[in-house]
């Protein structure tokens, strides 16, 4: 982006030099004149300045004519049906100011006499909010009277297209790369937010020029004019409810927002607007890391540096450069809403689309950046592409090369790419949930904690399989929980400790959900670490259930705790009574009461699995019988606490009462035991005597 100053610069390059004022004059010739010369004489008054060039006018006779092959009806669907959006008026006349432009550039450089005037090559527009008008010029090669007719006299004839169509006869490229236009109906958008339009043009190397008037209703008139400058000027009488576009702030946003890339200069009331380079249209090693940065906080409204950059050009399905930026951070992380997609679509670097979703999956929608194409299918309007299947194969290369980058990336710096994933690791995830086609290549993006690093590290998928032992069976495992602490203490980890497999450990609510819609990775099934059937050896002289002291137990737990269906011994246990398995995930639980208010669906009877070696079980296999009510209490604890473990006790609450009945249990028993307060207050006192002494 140019500084202030050069742009001041530039623009006193493009002024015609000024002629020194009859004061300075005046001073100057006063230093050196004789000094004989009167007071008189000296205050003489300058003469008035030379008057300002004529004016545009018509003159002679104006001949009325009808629009050559299309009906008034067409002319009104054109102008007030065809676009969905009235502001994109401005773009059109932009862009075809932009292509007279080309034109005569391409003229000059193809054609000896070409009789061009020398002027700089450049769009002028101006507001007149008093007169209701918004004037657009340019000082491209203009137009004959026969260009007027052909031109606008005819809907949907496209002078660019002829023109293109005549340089690739000719076997040129260059020019026909930067022209826009293509179907001849872009200047009819005028009609939509003015009552008439009047267009002076002189082709350059010509002197008459002309004037074409019409108000939209199916005729026009054409005449000669005068003061017509070589180029074209179109006057807009706008509408009454449309007179914002002669406030200088609304055409300046329309201009920056659609036609900021254009090439040519475009000046609104003298002042230079469009002074950001379009340097996607260059190739990569033309463009500095600075100009990155600068571009980037243009295009994203950002005052920070981007993370990643990622410039390129595609040759299939169809031609494109792009220049896609990942930020320093985003607004979701804060509870915002929803942020929109950050890309713009552009057409020989005129905006198509702003923030479109039809290029890149919506969990892309973090990144910020253009993409252009000279070949993209679009519809008569511009504002929308064609061919919905090539578009849909468009985004898929885009998106492909997204994450190669992004896996490339994390290559060459894992650190900075951790950086990148606590940041944005969200959006990865909703990837491989959401994206069918891309999730085994997100998946490469993905970063977990595991038993097999510190706490606050973080491992690929590939970091993992490269670990794995035999006793895996080609199975990633996983465990979710609230917390690292949390899921290395359950019992369900058990047996993974004992038999040294490493544990991915997922602490967020959505990582879970991307297990389970990823399912497997690289040839591997992933597995939850509740459902995996890793066996411990038992251990040599330890003391377990007989069988018959198992089979009467299960029978008793399932009559006295309907909550149970199933009992079985379990071997994956060391250090924790008891477990509920084959269970649903507590996530998808969770999600559920969500989706039910607040409300989660009623907890089905569950399996437990128990541990035959550990005393609590081995204790309530003979309590059942002399103490069944203080039985029931501890096997209900079990249970529950196996379901917490599990992380399906929707609600704490509910095991309070339980255990306060075990606790009221506990003590009762233990004072009962204990001596009277009368028979320890003598054994307190019989302590406190020194030795030998006899009472009298």
């Amino acid at each position: 982006m140019l500084r202030a100053a050069p742009r001041a610069l530039l623009r006193a390059m493009r002024m015609p030099a000024r002629r020194p004022s009859l004061t300075r004059s005046l001073v100057r010739c006063s230093s050196t004149a004789s000094e004989g010369k009167s007071e008189t004489d000296a205050a003489a008054p300058d003469p008035p300045p030379p008057p300002p060039p004529p004016a545009e006018e018509a003159v002679g006779e104006s001949s009325r004519m009808e629009f050559q092959a299309e009906t008034r009806k067409l002319l009104d669907i054109v102008a007030n049906s065809l676009y969905t959006d009235k502001e994109v008026f401005l773009r059109e006349i932009i862009s075809n100011a932009s292509d007279a432009l080309e034109k005569r550039r391409h003229r000059s450089l193809t054609v000896e006499s070409s009789g061009d005037d020398g002027s700089e090559m450049e769009i002028k527009i101006s507001t007149d909010a008093d007169a209701g008008t918004l004037t657009i010029q340019d000082s491209g090669i203009g137009m004959s009277r026969d260009d007027l007719v052909s031109n606008l006299g005819t809907i949907a004839r496209s002078g660019s297209r002829s023109f293109l169509q005549q340089v690739a006869e000719e076997g040129g490229s260059a020019a026909g790369a930067n022209v826009i236009g293509q179907f001849g109906v872009g200047f009819y958008s005028v009609f939509m937010v003015a009552d008439s339009v009047t267009v002076f043009s002189r082709q350059q190397g010509e002197e008459k020029g002309h004037c074409w008037r019409s108000t939209g209703d199916g005729a026009y008139e054409i005449s000669e004019a005068s003061g017509v400058s070589a180029g074209t000027k179109i006057v807009l009488k706008l509408k009454e409810d449309e007179r914002r576009y002669s406030q200088r702030f609304a055409v300046e946003q329309n201009i920056r927002k659609y036609s900021n890339f254009v090439g040519f200069p475009i000046e609104l009331n003298g002042e230079r607007l469009n002074t950001v380079d379009a340097i996607w249209t260059r190739s990569k090693g033309e463009v500095t890391a600075d100009q990155h940065k600068e571009f980037f906080r243009f295009i994203a409204q950002e005052f920070a540096d981007p993370r990643y950059t990622l410039h390129f050009t595609a040759d299939a399905p169809v031609s494109i450069k792009a220049i896609f930026y990942v930020p320093d951070s985003h607004m979701e992380k804060w509870g915002m809403a929803r942020q929109e997609p950050g890309v713009n679509l552009y057409s020989r670097k005129v905006l198509i689309q702003p923030k479109t979703d039809k290029l890149l999956p919506e969990w892309m929608r973090f990144l910020k950046g253009v993409v252009d194409s000279e070949d993209i299918p679009l519809n008569i309007s511009r504002e929308s592409m064609q061919d919905s299947a090539l578009m849909r194969k468009l985004g898929s290369v885009l998106s492909k090369r997204v994450v190669k980058f992004l896996a490339d990336e994390a290559k060459k710096d894992e650190k900075a790419f951790l950086a990148f994933f606590k940041e944005f690791g969200q959006y990865i995830k909703e990837g491989v949930c959401s994206d069918f086609e891309l999730k085994q290549d997100a998946a490469k993006l993905l970063r977990f904690e595991s038993t097999a690093a510190d706490e606050g590290e973080l491992v690929s998928l590939d970091d993992y399989i490269s670990r794995m032992v035999p006793e895996q069976e080609d199975k990633i495992f996983y465990i979710n929980a609230p917390s690292r602490e949390s899921a290395m203490s359950s019992a369900y980890m058990e047996s993974f400790k004992a038999n040294k497999v490493e544990v991915l450990l997922l602490v967020s609510t959505i990582d879970e959900f991307v297990m389970t819609n990823l399912a497997a990775y690289a040839g591997k099934t992933l597995e939850s670490a509740e459902n995996a059937q890793l066996v411990l050896k038992p251990e040599e002289g330890s003391d377990a259930l007989s069988q018959t002291d198992a089979d009467g137990l299960f029978a008793w737990l399932k009559a006295e705790l309907p909550e149970i269906r199933e009992v079985a011994l379990s071997s994956r246990l060391a250090e924790s009574p008891a477990i509920v398995v084959g269970h649903e995930s507590a996530s998808m639980r969770r999600m559920m009461g969500m989706m039910e208010a607040g409300r989660a669906p009623e907890l089905p009877p569950q399996k437990l699995e128990v541990n035959g070696r550990h005393p609590i079980i081995r204790n309530l296999a003979v309590v059942r019988e002399t103490k069944p009510e203080v039985a029931k209490m501890v096997a209900r604890q079990v249970f529950n606490n196996a379901l917490i473990t599990a992380g399906l006790l929707d609600d704490p609450r509910t095991i309070i009462s339980n255990l306060n009945d075990i606790m009221a249990d506990t003590l009762q028993s233990h004072a009962a035991a204990a001596p009277g307060p009368e028979a320890a207050a003598a054994a307190e006192a019989a302590a406190a005597e020194p030795a030998g002494e006899v009472k009298p």
